[in-house]
């Protein structure tokens, strides 16, 4: 699989992450922090804003990543891994480094990622349900990403990895009216 130019430098810098934390044991701590800032990231515009700042200096925006951090409580590796991705001008590429990090701990786990999309909220039950089936079909624990989307008028849609099983109401007309055209 060929990744894009800040795909394949995050892969990089998520390697360079992966190993440091793995050899301070902080690899939970670390995927903690990340899924915080992930949060952060989301509900907060000016985040995202400071990371794509190119106005401040590479020592300001280190010296100010470092202040935040050291407000939130964030792990000591995390923190200089920031610290340097700040002064080499990388914070552009930090949500796919969060990504691509917390997925690579997910994987040591023994646990792969996929996203149910309904057309209507789901139960727990119906949820675990469909995570069950998808983690014996695939010999992995499989951690279900969940969100809505009422266009699908009914049924269910997963995506996991580069398979899409779409069985939604949606995407069965469609399916149907190509038949129709083809006949």
């Amino acid at each position: 699989m060929k990744l894009s130019g800040s795909k394949r430098i995050a892969a990089r810098y998520v390697q360079a992450l992966f190993e440091v934390a793995q050899s301070a044991s902080a690899l939970e701590l670390v995927e903690k922090d990340m899924h915080g800032l992930k949060q952060a990231l989301a509900t907060t515009p000016s985040f995202k804003h400071f990371l794509e700042n190119p106005l401040l200096s590479r020592d300001s925006q280190a010296q100010i990543m470092t202040a935040i951090l050291n407000n939130i409580g964030t792990h000591k590796v995390t923190q200089q891994f920031l610290a340097m991705l700040a002064k080499q001008r990388r914070l552009p590429i930090l949500p796919e480094v969060m990504e691509q990090f917390c997925d690579r701990v997910a994987q040591t786990r023994g646990e792969m990622k996929a996203e149910l999309v309904a057309a209507s909220p789901l139960s727990p039950q119906e949820v675990a349900m469909v995570s069950d089936r998808l983690s014996k079909a695939y010999g992995k624990k499989v951690v279900l990403d969940v969100r809505q989307q009422p266009d699908l008028l009914g049924g269910i849609v997963v995506n996991i990895g580069s398979l899409r099983l779409d069985g939604s109401l949606a995407g069965k007309l469609k399916r149907l009216q190509v038949q129709l055209k083809a006949a």
